[in-house]
């Protein structure tokens, strides 16, 4: 195996190299086929370099990791083929730089006075890129802060901004494989599981690619972690509440603490994080911001559908029954059961201890994502990240076959084909039963070649 790794790991990482150029560069989402091909092709490529990876020192892992997470910035000219999110981080950031709260006013607004919005950097290239000009922003002010910097970097460069985004997450993905070597030193885990995360091609398209800040909440979550395992609980809150800044999901996390370190210091931890954050919000806080972002996080769970799996099923039964989408009125009840799930899961959980505490937050996505009506392609490089500090693999599974969701964006009408949702979605749930039969919590985390 040793000589083999040496023959075919370099084989394997040109032709990976090459399939996300053409993938990041010369791939519209539109065609879907072209899409899912490459991915398709990617995968295989990855399984194979995750494999031999195992006879490779750590400092080789990451240097080709970091190989392939730097492709995204070969082309600073070229905006993401695959996502149009970032049009919306640099309108955010230009007002930010003008001394404008982005949490004021919606975009549509803005253009009702064109000589205005020109002066704020708004142009109507920028303008007629959002896929967001009549709702409130939602981003926290961890990603605004972001956001600013690109825009105060280049402020009147599209392209520049972007390459400043992604110099910031490329950044942040060299902190986080960093920080996953470390810990699973501290666990006693094998290193080469770190290829799991750092290898992954949705992980590199997603994140790195298509400007999603999935890779900050990982990054400071596993920062948190890391001081945590270390004894340094209070210092692990600020990355935590760092976390929360950059996306609100981590604040299910806090009930797994109550039985690691008691409901005393649970309680100082949350009052830590909680002060934190709203630090974080000064900058932009008023009661305006207030209203506007609840606004915006209503609508989220109130209005959007997009790849989930038990929602759409909830909605059939809605239809059959009273004949119009119950979104407006099962969200809440939704939410409840999410809460619920994550408290019992909390208070029964095997043998709690800092080491098993990746596991946790992975089950809790789970729980969350399983019952959202909305679930993007890159929400699941968060699971593919803590998952590598597990026995479980589900989540490297789903990596692969959420891309089915790509098929909505064939056309501007955004139209699912929910055949492909129901494949994905039952690949997904016999993968997870298939392991939860065959493996248990004590089982030993197995190395890179004894998977798939």
């Amino acid at each position: 195996m040793p000589g083999q790794s040496k023959i075919y790991l370099p084989l394997l990482a040109a032709a990976s190299s090459g399939l996300y150029y053409i993938l990041l560069f010369f791939t519209p989402r539109e065609n879907f086929l072209q899409v899912i091909s490459l991915f398709g092709g990617l995968f295989i490529l990855y399984l194979l370099l995750v494999r031999f990876s195992q006879n490779l020192r750590v400092h080789f892992i990451f240097i080709l990791a970091l190989i392939f997470h730097i492709i995204p910035l070969l082309s600073p000219q070229t905006l993401p083929a695959l996502s149009d999110d970032f049009y919306r981080f640099i309108w955010d950031g230009r007002l930010l730089t003008q001394g404008v709260n982005p949490f004021a006013m919606i975009p549509e607004e803005y253009m009702k006075n064109p000589e205005h919005a020109l002066q704020l950097g708004l142009t109507p290239e920028l303008y007629q890129g959002l896929n967001s000009k009549t709702y409130f922003t939602i981003y926290p002010p961890v990603l605004q802060g972001v956001f600013y910097m690109a825009a105060f970097i280049s402020p009147d460069s599209i392209p520049g901004s972007v390459w400043v985004m992604k110099m910031v997450i490329l950044l942040a993905e060299i902190g986080s494989i960093g920080l996953m070597i470390k810990l699973l030193r501290h666990f006693e885990l094998p290193v080469p599981l770190v290829s799991w995360y750092a290898f992954n091609p949705l992980v590199i398209v997603e994140l790195t690619g298509n400007l999603h800040f999935e890779v900050l909440m990982i990054f400071f979550l596993l920062w948190a972690l890391w001081w945590f395992v270390q004894g340094k609980w209070q210092l692990s809150s600020v990355p935590f509440a760092l976390a929360v800044g950059s996306k609100l999901l981590p604040l299910m996390f806090l009930p797994l603490l109550i039985r690691r370190i008691g409901w005393v210091k649970t309680f100082v931890y949350g009052a830590l994080v909680v002060t934190i954050t709203v630090f974080l919000f000064v900058p932009v806080f008023d009661q305006e911001t207030f209203r506007n972002l609840y606004q915006s996080i209503d609508l989220y769970f109130h209005k959007f559908e997009f790849n989930a799996s038990i929602y759409y099923l909830v909605r059939w039964v809605g239809y059959q029954q009273v004949g119009y989408n119950v979104i407006q009125t099962v969200g809440k009840y939704l939410a409840m059961a999410v809460v619920i799930a994550i408290g019992v899961y909390s208070f029964f959980e095997k043998n709690p201890d800092d080491k098993n505490l990746p596991a946790g937050w992975l089950w809790v996505l789970i729980f969350y994502f399983s019952l959202a009506s909305i679930v993007h392609p890159w929400y699941v490089t968060s699971l593919v990240a803590f998952s590598i500090f597990t026995h479980y693999r589900f989540a490297i599974v789903w990596s692969f076959f959420v891309l089915l969701s790509y098929f909505t964006y064939q056309t501007t009408a955004y139209h699912e084909n929910l055949w492909l949702t129901a494949l994905e979605y039952f690949i997904l749930g016999g993968w997870i039963i298939f392991e939860l039969k065959n493996q248990t919590g004590d089982k030993p985390v197995k190395s890179p070649n004894q998977t798939f």
